[in-house]
């Protein structure tokens, strides 16, 4: 699929009239910033989450986990720290009815790097305190400037302990994903509940104002259309009808809506899958 017709959207606004092909000749694509700028200018592109492009980037990494079956991410980066750390970054997405996406986010599994050879067991994932600080050393990594990387002979030592890293910190993933599942369900299981309760009382509100206006005519009606020629009688009777109808529509509504949203928000599976690995190489080594 071609990306001309996204990146068009990094454009100046085309003008009325005006051919596409002069269009594209004459506004190139803009540059794009991340954070807002406080001004309106159209000089760049805010680049927030709902805008086209950043959608279809988005897209392309959500689908990734259905082309490969192994994990095909890695990179290394510099951190101002003493230990030698690595990364593994699982995915969580867990699906409704009809395979709806109905969450997503990343499971990190940090760990202290120790080489293959001096290992006396699996790596083992650091506590909550210093997953903590590692992520923080990695954000710093990869927002920080003048950090040198790591020499040939320590990227070949890391590409070739890769493998065995994933091996050993995978089954550690689960675990991890399955309690922040249990999170996200209990909050998905109460957007579910309020909003089934909003749309209850929405309906209900309605019924009764539509019931209310229904008797209101029905009780008096002769005295309504004393005055009434015989085509507003007939525009009376006909939107009385429509009421009636409108009442019956609301019950089959009551009966199946609220539960129709209560049940968009029950997850019916979960998939946990590795989709990057991160080592994070002290600068003083």
């Amino acid at each position: 699929m071609s990306w001309t017709a996204t990146l068009d959207t990094l454009r100046a606004p085309r003008k009325q009239n005006q051919k596409l092909a002069d269009w594209r000749r004459e506004a190139p694509i803009r540059p794009v910033v991340f954070e807002d700028a406080g001004v309106l200018t159209e000089d760049t592109v805010h680049l927030h989450l709902e805008q086209r492009v950043a959608q279809r980037l988005l897209s392309r990494f959500r689908s990734q986990g259905f082309i490969y079956h192994d994990l095909s991410r890695a990179c290394l980066a510099q951190a101002t720290d003493s230990i030698p750390r690595v990364i593994l970054l699982g995915r969580l997405s867990l699906y409704g009815q009809g395979a709806e996406r109905l969450h997503e986010e990343l499971v990190p599994i940090t760990a202290r790097w120790i080489e293959p050879s001096q290992r006396k067991g699996a790596l083992a994932a650091y506590a909550r305190d210093a997953e903590a600080k590692t992520l923080e050393l990695l954000e710093r990594s990869l927002g920080g400037r003048g950090l040198h990387m790591p020499g040939a002979t320590i990227q070949q030592k890391l590409l070739d302990a890769a493998s065995r890293d994933i091996e050993e910190l995978l089954p550690q993933l689960e675990p991890r994903a399955a309690e922040m599942a249990e999170l996200a369900i209990q909050k998905l299981n109460q957007r579910g509940a309020r909003e089934e309760k909003d749309l209850r009382e929405t309906l209900e509100r309605q019924r009764d104002r539509v019931r209310e206006e229904l008797k209101k005519n029905e009780g008096a009606f002769e005295q309504f259309t004393l005055d009434f020629d015989d085509e507003e009688k007939r525009q009376l009777e006909s939107d009385m009808r429509s009421w009636r109808s409108r009442l019956e529509q609301f019950e089959r509504d009551l009966d199946s809506e609220p539960k129709r949203i209560r049940a968009f928000y029950e997850v019916r599976a979960k998939r946990v899958e590795p989709v990057g690995l991160v080592y994070l190489w002290p600068e003083t080594n």
